[in-house]
């Protein structure tokens, strides 16, 4: 798990939510530890379905509340193994994910 500044935002909360996140970040860095998408043993599903050849999963919201989207596969020989895990409103992590395909898309 990895952070980053925006620098538009920046007072007193926002400079505590981010020395808590980046602890936390160091914490899984230290010990080869990255599980905030797909979730840890034991952790919840609050929603499985398959949708086409995809597989989406819903786990527990971030503690951050940063909405968090893992997707993977499409491999020649894995089809079935295609999956997208998200944490947060699905509705706006729809959103996002659009976003990040036109984004995709759209590079000049």
């Amino acid at each position: 798990m990895q952070t980053h500044r925006d620098s538009e935002h920046n007072n007193e909360m926002t400079r505590q939510w981010w020395a808590s996140l980046e602890a936390k970040a160091a914490k899984m860095v230290a010990a080869a530890d990255s599980t905030i998408t797909a979730g840890v043993d034991g952790e919840p599903v609050l929603a499985e379905w398959r949708q086409n050849r995809m597989t989406c999963i819903q786990r527990p919201d971030d503690e951050h509340g940063i909405l968090r989207i893992s997707v993977g596969g499409d491999h020649p020989l894995h089809k079935s193994l295609n999956y997208c895990v998200f944490r947060g409103d699905r509705t706006r992590c729809a959103y996002l994910l659009e976003q990040a395909v036109r984004a995709l898309r759209e590079k000049e």
